[in-house]
């Protein structure tokens, strides 16, 4: 088992516990600070879904930093209590987790987010599969972040509704976070 900081807000220093699993690679902290230098002022009141929620730290930092509300999403039974552990020990009422696989919690979601964390495992092409279905969850102007390995071969945004904000590599990792366009003021 590793540590993992919650960087800045309410819980800033506080460790985070993360479960040994295959493929559960937790953004690193410098990944993580540019990430929430980019969002600064658009988290505070907002929803949040952390679709491949792992070790936590997105939706952890988050909540932190002033999210109204964050759902967490994992498929691994041993990632998802460790979850509820660090949950309960960081006294977060805000996060709701639930164990499913994003494309069945996208296919029973009704809510609409503010801001969406997409950063599955590196070994799968889960990216593209849920980067093409999940419009409905964003609400008007939301931001999606994404995370994947530098070689790994991933698809852009829906450009009828996703435009690229910013974008950045460091190391093996390339991130990236999108906007959500109004469609109606297209028309």
């Amino acid at each position: 088992m590793s540590q993992v900081r919650i960087i800045a807000g309410t819980h800033r220093s506080r460790r985070i516990e993360v479960q040994d699993a295959k493929g559960l690679r937790p953004t690193t902290d410098r990944v993580r600070e540019t990430l929430f230098n980019w969002l600064a002022h658009d988290i505070y009141g907002k929803n949040v879904l952390d679709l491949f929620a792992g070790s936590g730290a997105l939706g952890f930092e988050a909540a932190s930093r002033g999210a109204l509300h964050v759902d967490m999403v994992d498929n691994a039974e041993k990632v998802v209590k460790q979850l509820l552990v660090n949950k309960k020990a960081l006294q977060f009422e805000n996060i709701n987790i639930q164990r499913t696989f994003a494309k069945q919690f996208i296919n029973k979601n009704e809510k609409k987010y503010d801001l969406i964390f997409l950063d599955p495992p590196f070994d799968n092409d889960d990216l593209n599969t849920i980067s093409a279905i999940i419009n409905d969850c964003a609400g008007p102007d939301a931001l999606l972040y994404r995370e994947f390995r530098k070689n790994q071969v991933i698809n852009d945004m829906n450009p009828e509704f996703w435009t690229l904000h910013k974008q950045k590599t460091a190391g093996q990792v390339c991130f990236e976070l999108w906007k959500k366009e109004d469609t109606l003021s297209h028309e």
